[in-house]
């Protein structure tokens, strides 16, 4: 219960982190965008290791099955590869019967001692060969066999018709779901590409856009004012151009900025979500409201 209950508490974190990083992004708040990519990063990696340590507990699961099976008699046909991949027997004693047309001088009493011990040697090695290596080999074999692959191949058996064309249509209607999918996703695409480019405005010569902000900021003897022009400096970048500002306290914490000439649908977007998305230390705005219209006489 409670592996169930962290799953899905990891795909709402991933559905909901992926909603708000498009979200973010729409509106131009590029840190909030980071910390939200961030979250859905982490949690697709959690979700991709969830479901490898599932297939690994299977996968370890399946071959302790395969273990407690009782084993059968022989698999012949891992036996004989391995048998037929084995290397050929060294002959360890070939020095005793090379035949040179030089003169060695031995120690009778070691030469009788080396023969002796070679001797055994071959005995040892010969039993072990005879005893130790097909059982060997047939642990190996019981150990390979759940690798090995089905009778029929990788293709596996002849299938009959009827399941041949029912697997037609299960792979029609899965390219059919693909192509659906691969339309939704391009559309989704060009919608946020439209929502997060840099798009020509419209001429606003003549009007005066009115921003609203509500500054909160807990560092005293700060004036809403004075963080509100900070602001306003550090996010006039976003527009790549520069704009006449003027600022009036409204009290509470509330500054209107009215800038001239007025910002269009897409410049206002970039500049709100900038103000609102600021990285000053222990400073909030919020923009309570925008109105453009007329500027006022003697305003350009």
């Amino acid at each position: 219960m409670a592996r169930v209950l962290g799953r899905v508490l990891v795909v709402i974190v991933l559905v909901a982190s992926g909603a708000y990083f498009l979200v973010y992004l729409y509106r131009w708040q590029w840190n909030r965008a980071l910390v939200s990519g961030l979250f859905f990063v982490a949690a697709e990696i959690a979700v991709v290791a969830s479901v490898l340590l599932r297939r690994f507990s299977a996968l370890e699961e399946r071959i302790e099955e395969l273990k407690d099976r009782p084993a059968p008699a022989s698999p012949p046909a891992a036996l004989e590869a391995i048998q037929t991949s084995a290397p050929p027997p060294r002959d360890r004693f070939e020095w005793l019967r090379e035949s040179q047309q030089r003169t060695n001088v031995f120690i009778p009493v070691l030469l009788g001692a080396g023969v002796l011990l070679s001797g055994v040697a071959t005995v040892v090695e010969r039993i072990a060969g005879a005893t130790a290596k097909p059982v060997l080999e047939h642990r190996l074999a019981l150990r390979l066999q759940p690798l090995a692959l089905p009778s029929g191949g990788l293709l596996g058996p002849p299938v009959p018709l009827t399941a041949e064309a029912r697997r037609r249509g299960v792979a029609v209607g899965r390219v059919f779901a693909v192509v659906v999918a691969a339309l939704l996703l391009y559309g989704a695409v060009d919608v946020i590409g439209d929502a997060t480019q840099t798009r020509p405005d419209r001429d606003t010569r003549g009007l005066t856009t009115s921003l609203v902000l509500a500054v909160d900021h807990r560092e005293a003897g700060r004036s809403a004012l004075g963080t509100a022009d900070a602001l306003w400096t550090t996010c006039q970048s976003t527009l790549r151009r520069t704009l006449a500002a003027d600022f009036a306290d409204l009290g509470a914490g509330r500054v209107r900025v009215d800038v001239t000439p007025g910002l269009g649908d897409h410049a206002q977007r970039r500049i709100v979500g900038c103000l609102e998305d600021a990285t000053f230390d222990r400073v909030q705005a919020d923009v309570v409201s925008s109105t453009t219209g007329p500027s006022a006489p003697g305003r350009t």
